[in-house]
This record gives C-alpha cells, structure tokens and sequence, in this order.
C-alpha cells in the first residue's frame, strides 16, 4: 500500500460562481476505502470537466493521504476508481494476469455543503468509499481522526493483542485485506461502524467463530430495534466464558479468510 503525504497545503477557497454554485480553490483530496479492495487510482470530475484525483489507497486505508491542488465547481460529481482484490494480486505477480484482476467503478455523488467548518487549518475534501460502493463527500479542517470505519486501526489492534490467532496469515497486510472482506458483512448486513462495536465484532470473528452472529443470542442483539453505537461492543465484552466456549465449541472455525 502505497501512500504519500504532501508537506505544504493550500487552503480551499470556497466561492459562489455565476449561476450560485459552490467553486472549490486549492483543494485538498482524502479518500478513505471502506471495500475489500485496494484502489489504485480515484477521480472526481465536476460538471464541467475538472478533475481532482487521488490513489493507491489499500484496504482500510487513507488517513493522512493527502493530493492537492485541485479547484471543482458544482454539487454534483462523477467519481470513478480502479480497484483490485490485492491477495489475489499477490498470487499473479509475475504470470501477466494483474490486469485481468482489476476493475473499474464509477458513480455520482451529490455534494451539497451546509458550510465551512470553523478554524484556520487547510479545508480538505474527503471522499468516503463505503463497503457497499456507495460513496459520500464531507468538508473537514482535519487530516486525521476522519475515519468512519477503523479498519486498520482494528486490524493493528488484533494482531498486536491476539497474535496466536493469526498463524496462517502471511502479515498484517492480510490481516487487513480480511478484516476488510469481514467489514463488508459487519456493515451491509449490521451497519456496524462505531469502534468498539467494531473491535468486538472482529475479535469474536477471528478468535471465537466465523459465524458467531448466527448465534440466536447474539443474532438477537444484532438485530434489537433501536439498537445503540456500542451497545454490541459492550454486551459482546460481558458474555460469560460459558458462552464464549459454547460458540468455539459449535461454531466454525475462526478467522475465515473468505469473510
């Protein structure tokens, strides 16, 4: 995973063109890649053909990424990326089939800002690509601390504390390139984003069963009607060690790098 960070950023200028619409100076671009997939390049084009671009945005990845200089005009944009399933990738390294593996996205997004968020900083675009492809746009002053899904963040978090369960994984490369298959599940099926919620969700995943959320018990909690931010977190962290072996016992096995 390829990132790059630039040292010096203009600060956005964001102005009313001729027909009201909103023009965009100095931008800053962020992508953040919720998929599977590692990107290898993203494009953001106007209505009227400008172009702001970023990439080589792994899994889980693109905080503190950063591509500038881009001026864009108007609320609604055409986004396109190319991505590539990268442990696929691994295995067609020197065989000619990389560009078999890759594909091409493309989408609208409308954008439509309420305001500038207050400080002096850097403005900075950020493009969010969610785990269903579906894309979202937001203003911040701030380049890290943005993340809406901590991939990686959980990824490190799980091979740091619970390394003896990752014996059959080549690195934390694919560690993240799974939790990232897993996060599809978690967030299409159970809109599971906030971190605690998160972390649980894996840990249980990768240390207890695959398919612990077919449990009737914790199957319940994920489908509870107004379930809260981390109230599956903190109900995951309290099951009893009865349960947890229960769930080990007639479960499949952990860590299933299928997702």
């Amino acid at each position: 995973m390829k990132h790059w960070f630039v040292s010096v950023l203009l600060s956005l200028g964001l102005l009313a063109g001729c027909n009201g619409e909103p023009v965009y100076k100095g931008l800053n671009v962020v992508t953040y890649n919720y998929t599977p997939w590692d990107v290898d390049w993203v494009q953001i084009k106007d209505s009227e053909g400008r172009k702001a671009a970023s990439g080589a945005i792994g899994s889980g990845g693109g905080e503190g990424s950063v591509t500038c200089c881009y001026t864009l005009k108007g609320t609604d944009f055409i986004v396109s990326w190319s991505g590539i399933d990268g442990e696929e990738a691994i295995k067609h390294l020197t065989d000619g089939k990389m560009d078999e593996l890759a594909f091409n996205r493309e989408g609208n997004v409308h954008f439509d800002p309420k305001g500038i968020p207050a400080g002096e900083g850097p403005l900075y675009l950020e493009l969010h690509i969610y785990p269903d492809e579906h894309m979202e746009m937001a203003l911040s002053r701030e380049l890290v601390g943005q993340t809406r899904i901590p991939i990686a963040d959980t990824a490190d978090w799980l091979y740091k504390n619970h390394r003896e369960a990752f014996g059959g994984y080549r690195d934390i490369y694919e560690v993240i390139r799974v939790v990232g298959r897993v996060t599809k599940t978690a967030w299409i099926k159970y809109r599971i984003e906030e971190k605690r919620d998160f972390q649980q969700y894996m840990l249980f995943y990768f240390t207890v069963a695959s398919n612990f959320d077919s449990d009737p018990q914790i199957a319940a909690l994920l489908s509870a009607p107004g379930r809260k931010p981390g109230d599956l977190g903190k109900a995951l962290a309290e099951l009893p060690k009865e349960k947890i072996a229960q769930l080990k016992k007639t479960g499949t096995p952990p860590g299933d790098k299928n997702g």
